[in-house]
């Protein structure tokens, strides 16, 4: 067995390679400003439901560890809450509640029905000593599917651990090939995988830009996504690798000693399917409350390699990622601060400065003068790229069950999506899709800036490597923030929070992430939690900010502002964003770190964040799926009802770098603004359903 060591330095994502079936191991530890990935190794390969059978699967090995964790729980152990997840059907009377299990006691709760549905459940004791989620069940009533998930305070922070693959050790290169329309027949398929960009090299044909397999039919053919503008006829073609977002199983997994892991399905809540709703990565997370490093050591991921149609004893090339996140919890919370002079801020319609209560997912009338429609406390006006919303006093607009309203619980990413993170999701592109996500073409020469050429507002990547237009060969990407031309060092940014990022830049990464958006209201829950909202608050909950500058130690892990106390990166102070969460130290609470109420930083200042807006036809259509860990042809996110690449659907919160306004939790100045440009402070972070 063969072993190549190799390490790669990157903020919050991280790379492991290894290579399946072959068993020839590339492994090596990658470490970041918060979590190292080590010790990945593949084992325990299952083939027993025969050769090439789509139930064979394999083990990935490896070891997470990160700083500045934690595990909070409620020291009583109560149940503050208790959502339906579904409301069943043929009740005619109110069904008992039962609670059981969770390691308490002592909680009692009573069910509301409206149309024979279990609509409410209201908790007439919280019980104590729950150290874990009970199980609530319903009996009685006459009728039957209702089922509910009890909440009690507890959250953490946690890796969101997931993997890509490649198949082959080299392009695959076939020979006399012909086609037909969009179908093209080999002497062989293996190893071609769909949406393998194609490339003639010799023979008759030309094939059009952006083409690549769409399927494959049979040992011999396969289908184009665009038909030739002429057709092959004794050609030889080259079939360029591409990366794979690896399909888990939802059971098969072990978690480290001390920790848990959940799986995260692409449609979390629907039954597992290993080819139409597979695990697309895992939480892993303390088990018991505490705080500090997280060292979580023989993990084991099981993956389905069979089910995505990879032979057994193909070569495959491993990559393991990983984002830290933090859990936001099921529950109610406030939208909007009352604070009269924001802009179009969400309030109760009939009460324009009193915050709105977001106590389900249930589906919300917006506007209107109905104390329970969701309003704004002032009349949409001016916004300085001309967008409001479409709806007011008098006009009422429904935002759908469907759309992610923040009370059911969630993981948002930690940290803005870095210089680091972007990078390494560049090098996993094929050279079309680095074209739609870059500013420049890939065969821009060494040293060209990536998203802003030249460099400039403190966002240090490059093309490091050429890429070849010919032989679509993708480019390499680097960090370069001292321009020195010497990549990715200590001291070139990747820690960064990534700048000049465009809404198809950002939800292409939450596509290839297996993650997704995140909507305004999830922000303001992300920000404020439970608690009763303050006047003008910031994300750390008060109205008192101090701006950063420097910054000291720059571009390297340790950057930090050079203002002693404070909290926030805005009002230009700094040339560019800081170094995502740069602003918490071993010593700081809650404000002087800027951390929102569930440890979640920079979400007022630095960058720029999308959202979901509520405001426009579009957004509101948004379902909350999941990206699939898959781009199209051209790097471009293709999930349902997802704002697309132009036009409306998507907005900014949280308030931005280069200046003092929009940073408050509620306000909503541009919460509704399509634009997908690349400007110098705009960038974003994703979120995922819990499991």
């Amino acid at each position: 067995m063969k072993i190549l060591v190799q390490t790669i330095e990157t903020m919050n994502i991280f790379l492991k390679y290894t290579t399946l079936c072959s068993f020839l191991m590339l492994a090596g530890i990658s470490k970041a400003n918060n979590i190292t990935v080590s010790n990945v190794s593949l084992s325990g390969r299952d083939v027993s439901a025969g050769t090439n059978n789509s139930a064979n699967f394999n083990l990935i090995n490896f070891s997470v560890a990160w700083d500045n964790s934690w595990r909070w729980n409620s020291s009583s152990g109560s149940i503050s809450n208790i959502g339906i997840i579904t409301g069943g059907s043929g009740y005619t009377t109110a069904p008992t509640v039962s609670i059981t299990g969770g390691g308490g006691s002592g909680a009692t709760a009573t069910a509301t029905i409206s149309g024979g549905v279990v609509t409410g459940i209201s908790i007439t004791s919280a019980g104590s000593g729950y150290t874990s989620i009970p199980t609530v069940s319903f009996s009685g009533g006459s009728g039957s599917g209702a089922s509910a998930e009890a909440y009690i305070q507890s959250w953490w922070d946690a890796a969101w651990v997931f993997a890509k693959f490649r198949v082959g050790a080299s392009n695959a290169v076939r020979n006399n090939v012909s086609s037909s329309g969009t179908t093209v027949t080999v002497l062989s398929t293996a190893n071609l995988r769909v949406g393998m960009p194609v490339v003639k090299n010799s023979g008759t044909g030309t094939l059009a830009a952006n083409t690549v397999i769409s399927s494959i039919t049979s040992s011999t053919q396969f289908e184009l996504n665009n038909t030739p503008t002429v057709a092959l006829s004794g050609a030889t073609i080259e079939c360029v690798r591409i990366w794979e977002h690896a399909w888990l199983n939802n059971s098969g997994h072990t978690a480290p000693s001390g920790s848990s892991m959940d799986i995260g399905l692409l449609t979390p809540g629907s039954s597992f399917n290993a080819s139409t709703n597979p695990g697309l990565g895992a939480f892993i997370y303390r088990s018991s409350a505490g705080s500090g490093s997280n060292t979580f050591s023989n993990a084991q991921l099981r993956w389905n390699y069979g089910a995505q149609g990879v032979p057994d004893n193909a070569m495959v090339d491993i990559q393991v990622f990983g984002v830290e996140m933090v859990l936001v919890p099921q529950g109610s919370f406030y939208l909007g601060d009352g604070n009269s002079t924001a802009l179009a801020q969400f309030s109760a319609a009939n009460a324009l400065t009193t915050p709105f209560e977001i106590s389900s997912e249930s589906q919300i009338t917006l506007g209107g003068t109905s104390a329970s429609n969701l309003g704004l406390n002032t009349a949409p006006g001016f916004r300085d790229n001309g967008q409001s919303e479409d709806f007011s006093s008098g006009t009422t607009q429904t935002l759908p069950n469907a759309y992610p309203k923040g009370f059911n619980a969630f993981y948002c990413m930690k940290y803005e999506t870095t210089q680091g993170q972007y990078r390494d999701f560049l090098n996993t592109l094929t050279y079309n899709q680095q074209a739609s996500r870059t500013v420049v073409v890939p065969t821009s020469s060494a040293g060209t800036g990536a998203l802003i050429n030249p460099n400039n507002n403190r966002n240090g990547l490059d093309v490091q490597v050429a890429g070849n237009a010919t032989t679509l060969v993708p480019a390499v990407y680097g960090s370069n923030l001292d321009g020195d031309a010497n990549y990715n060092e200590s001291v070139d940014g990747g820690w960064i929070a990534c700048n000049y990022l465009s809404w198809g830049d950002v939800t292409s990464y939450w596509d290839w992430s297996g993650i997704r958006p995140m909507t305004e209201l999830e922000f303001e829950k992300a920000c404020r939690g439970i608690v009763s909202p303050v006047s003008g608050e910031y994300a750390w909950g008060d109205i008192n900010i101090t701006f950063g500058s420097g910054p000291t130690n720059s571009g390297t892990a340790s950057e930090v502002s050079s203002t002693s106390g404070s909290n926030c990166n805005a009002n230009a102070t700094i040339s560019g964003p800081i170094r995502a969460g740069s602003f918490a130290q071993s010593s700081s609470g809650r404000r002087e770190a800027g951390a929102s109420y569930y440890g979640i930083m920079d979400l007022s200042g630095n960058v720029w964040e999308r959202v979901v807006t509520v405001g426009d036809a579009t957004g509101r259509s948004f379902t909350g799926l999941h990206g699939n860990g898959m781009l199209g042809a051209t790097g471009d996110h293709d999930v349902t009802n997802w704002p697309g690449q132009v036009g409306s659907g998507s907005g900014f919160r949280g308030g931005r770098y280069t200046n003092t306004t929009m940073l408050q939790v509620s306000d909503r100045t541009r919460a509704v603004d399509g634009r997908t440009n690349r400007v110098l402070d705009w960038s974003g972070r994703g979120v995922r359903t819990a499991p």
